[in-house]
């Protein structure tokens, strides 16, 4: 057996591997593949011109941009992707590869951008050529989770070191802490009894939240507790919408939280408690603005056309650019100084688990680190965050999606182990874990579904649910037989079953007719699929956008921490070798079964996925409780 040490070196490299993997498939396009194809796959947009340039947030420059003609696809980024700005060759790659801008997609809408950039704004006369966006790898996030490993393996300090070793399993097991009953309104007794052990924990504490439990509302409970005795907490996730969700239940608790993160990456809703929106309403802030005017100012005279430019006006622009850059630097140290004054007088800051990294958090210690959806957070990036304080908890569900990890490598290394997983593996932190069991979302034959499958029957029903109207609330309907064969889209290799898409779509419009006021999902692993089942309920919807409205089709991942009234799963895959690919992650059926409130219908061919044991004993138990249906009861009509 590995010891701590040797476990966090293996995880380091498995990290290495990771970034190289994730940089080679971008370069692959970016570098050998030619513009055309770069802009068909989503990753560059050219030519682009410059709308406007302006100073926003942070002193930052704000780039608006315009996409040319066949200039790329309309949703090729998405708010919060890093990007290269330069201008290019004839083989669309960098002209100069010093000149090279890196930037944030700020907003998107069709053809129109806004980019901030790092560094200085953009002279005159390049504001009137043409450009191109690109994609790039995020090397930071990477850094800093090498950072935090190299911290945690070569620390000498005892107290950290324990803390480490009981995150990952090893040294003296936990024993189970003795606890003060608690009294509160809206948390059941599972839930009760979990905040009591959290309270009482010296080191970590596990909340084991299966769909529909009431996880993130016990949290929020433990999170307001703390506050009123006067603690200080970081709540963390590895995504941006798992941080919002914490930063919106904070509010609703009439907790005022921080938010730290680069704007353009929080949701609207809670960019008013962003870390900026905060100093922003400083009244020394004004300092700040009028320091920045000054700058923006004279950058315009820095860009000041002129028809003879010669030596004097060469002096002239340099002394112009000296002095916007003394001005802004004055105006950044003044609003760090606000900024660390904010972070330093809140009982609440919550950011991803790279943010945790951030400079407004150094030499911030916190009574309580609290990470959520843990079951996704690498091992790596929760380290980052755990450096922020002495007592850890970690809030998720084991048998829901993991951390997404590209490489093969690092996957046989561990990588993909979340650390929710690690921390909950064997015995050692059987005493700090609790598993809430009470469920509030499904109707009862959805549910036991999932609790037979993957919670050892443990889920229970904790409301009285009315009958699901019109037929049963699960549907399995096996496609087997009906020629539905799948195929591969030559473009991506990604698989797609049109003739199941239309099948499915079909039903879908049948239960959307019979429930007027339910919201749908349509779930597929493959992004092929949901490309094919978007096309077949937009023509089914031609003329209904109310109904366009109520039904989002996605993949499984994007339906992580949701939930719907009406869920139907396509399960694609339909070939005479029994290959089933991606859904043989497990974990995935379960997060798409548990997404829906009131009726689940599976459609997939039984013949290929039941070649699979898992898939196998899923139809048996669909069967044997009346759930299973033929999809030649239609083909027959």
């Amino acid at each position: 057996m590995n010891s701590v040490v040797e476990e966090l070196g293996i995880l380091a490299q498995a990290l290495v591997e990771e970034q190289r993997e994730e940089e080679r498939r971008l370069a692959a396009v970016l570098e050998k593949q030619s513009l055309r194809i770069r802009k068909s796959e989503g990753l560059t947009w050219a030519p682009v011109t410059i709308e406007t340039q302006q100073f926003t947030f942070g002193g930052r420059v704000k780039l608006t941009l315009q996409k040319g003609q066949n200039g790329g696809l309309d949703d090729a980024f998405r708010s919060g992707s890093p990007v290269h700005f330069y201008q290019a060759n004839d083989a669309g790659l960098p002209a100069d590869e010093r000149a090279v801008w890196r930037g944030i997609v700020r907003k998107i809408r069709g053809g129109t951008a806004e980019v901030i950039l790092d560094g200085d704004p953009l002279e005159s006369a390049a504001l009137h050529e043409r450009w191109t966006l690109d994609e790039r790898a995020d090397d930071r996030t990477y850094r800093l989770m090498a950072e935090a490993l190299s911290y945690w393996i070569n620390t000498e300090d005892d107290s950290a070191a324990s803390r480490r070793n009981g995150l990952l399993g090893m040294g003296t097991a936990q024993l189970p802490v003795e606890t003060k009953p608690i009294a509160h309104p809206s948390l059941n007794p599972g839930q009760r009894t979990w905040v009591a052990m959290a309270e009482a924990a010296e080191q970590l504490t596990i909340l084991h939240g299966p769909p529909g439990t009431g996880k993130t509302t016990t949290l929020l409970a433990f999170v307001q507790r703390a506050v009123e005795r006067g603690e200080r907490l970081l709540l963390a996730a590895s995504s941006n919408a798992a941080v919002d969700l914490l930063v919106k239940g904070c509010v609703r608790q009439e907790t005022t939280p921080v938010r730290i993160g680069h704007p353009v990456r929080l949701d609207a809703d809670v960019v008013e408690y962003g870390l900026d929106a905060h100093v922003e309403k400083d009244p020394e802030f004004k300092q700040v603005k009028d320091m920045r005017k000054r700058a923006e100012k004279v950058w315009k005279q820095v860009n000041t056309f002129h028809r003879n430019f010669g030596a004097a006006q060469r002096a002239e622009r340099n002394a112009a650019r000296s002095e916007a850059r003394s001005l802004e630097s004055e105006a950044n140290a003044m609003e760090a100084y606000l900024s660390e004054r904010v972070v330093r007088m809140s009982q609440v800051v919550c950011a991803t688990l790279t943010g945790c990294a951030d400079d407004h958090l150094k030499g911030q210690s916190f009574d309580w680190v609290v990470i959520d959806e843990a079951s996704q957070a690498m091992l790596p990036a929760a380290l980052i965050a755990m450096q922020r304080g002495p007592r850890l908890i970690l809030a998720g569900d084991p048998y829901q999606l993991p951390p997404v990890v590209k490489s093969d490598e690092a996957r046989a290394n561990g990588l993909e182990v979340s650390v929710l997983e690690r921390a909950m593996r064997g015995d050692h932190n059987a005493a700090a874990s609790l598993m809430l069991t009470d469920q509030y979302r499904m109707v009862p034959d959805i549910m036991q579904l999932a609790s037979d499958l993957f919670y050892d029957g443990r889920l229970c029903d904790a409301r009285a649910f009315d009958a699901t109207p019109a037929g049963n609330a699960v549907q399995f309907i096996d496609t087997a037989g009906c020629g539905f064969d799948e195929d591969m889209e030559p473009a991506t290799g990604s698989t797609c079953n049109p003739d199941e898409a239309g099948f499915l779509v079909q039903r879908l419009v049948e239960v959307a007719e019979a429930h007027p006021s339910f919201a749908m999902a349509v779930i597929a692993p493959y992004r092929a699929q949901v490309d094919a089942l978007n096309r077949c309920i937009d023509d089914a919807c031609s003329g209904d956008v109310d109904l366009r409205n109520r039904i989002e089709c996605s993949t499984v991942d994007a339906f992580q921490g949701q939930e719907r009234d009406v869920v139907f799963i396509s399960l694609t895959r339909s070939n005479a070798s029994g290959e089933i690919g991606f859904l043989k992650e497990y974990r995935r059926m379960n997060v798409a079964m548990t997404r829906a409130k009131h009726h689940l219908i599976v459609i997939g061919d039984g013949a290929t996925v039941g070649q699979d044991a898992f898939y196998a004993q899923l139809f048996e138990a669909a069967e044997a409780r009346g759930f299973y249906r033929s999809a030649w009861e239609w083909m027959r009509l």
